[in-house]
């Protein structure tokens, strides 16, 4: 289990990648030093009492820093995006299961919305790692495309960058040599996910999603994360905590 704990951390930049998305980068070497894809911070909003939740997009941990992506979606996140270098924060993290990737070489990771946020840092893990990585990921037009690479297969509903359609067009694209071999990772709007895993049941593949729950506490007390999953009890599901038991889930056990 992840030990969890608040540290005083501090902006070391902010980019702004389009009209309503930022990309800040904060110092706190054991955030940095000890975080794996898929897991989340808990970072304190200006004002706000609540702590918001953000994925964890990429660490340096020789320079001891980590980064994370903001959408405005709100108060909270407003205040966050306008945070001037050198401000400093309360942040609990990092936070909850991050994804498994033992026991296969080839990946497809696929990503919407602020999902392209944690799986940027699982990209540049398993690359680092020198694993077979293809990347999908689905924009709304093409004013909303963000951290793009070189190789990444994009799709737009609006059809001006990249493969019209959602990501499945993406995905229904490419040549999986051995299913069985490849692990799908999936981050993303709810609808997104629930495709792409019926999408990979269909192939024969396994599919890890990071739920995106709204959540307050981040450490499992204030129970307003849940999720649903499968269960052999008499309801056929049982209620799991994102934070806690997740946010990364086997997309066969989740019910959407």
């Amino acid at each position: 289990m992840v030990t969890r704990k608040e540290y005083r951390i501090k902006l070391v930049s902010n980019e702004l990648l389009n009209n309503d998305t930022c990309y800040l980068g904060f110092y706190c070497p054991e955030i940095a030093s000890s975080a794996i894809p898929g897991q989340f911070v808990n970072i304190s909003a200006g004002t706000m009492f609540l702590k918001r939740p953000f994925g964890i997009a990429s660490v340096d941990r020789e320079k001891g820093t980590f980064n994370i992506g903001v959408k405005v979606v709100g108060k909270g996140t407003e205040q966050i995006k306008e945070f001037a270098v050198g401000t400093e924060v309360d942040c609990l993290g990092p936070l909850g299961n991050g994804f498994d990737f033992e026991d296969y070489d080839n990946f497809i990771l696929t990503g919407g919305g602020t999902g392209v946020f944690p799986i940027n840092f699982a990209y540049e893990t398993l690359t680092a790692a020198g694993k077979k990585v293809t990347v999908v990921e689905g924009f709304r037009n093409k004013s909303q495309v963000i951290l793009n690479k070189e190789g990444y297969v994009i799709t737009t509903d609006a059809g001006d960058a990249g493969i019209k359609g959602t990501v499945i067009a993406g995905l229904d694209t490419l040549n999986i040599e051995d299913p069985s071999k490849t692990l799908i990772c999936c981050v993303g709007p709810i609808p997104m996910m629930k495709a792409i895993s019926s999408w990979a049941e269909s192939k024969g593949m396994k599919c890890l999603v990071s739920m995106e729950q709204r959540m307050a506490c981040g450490a499992g007390i204030c129970l307003c994360c849940i999720v649903k999953v499968k269960d052999d009890g008499p309801d056929g599901y049982k209620n799991v905590r994102c934070c806690k038991e997740g946010p990364v889930f086997n997309s066969q056990e989740v019910i959407f």
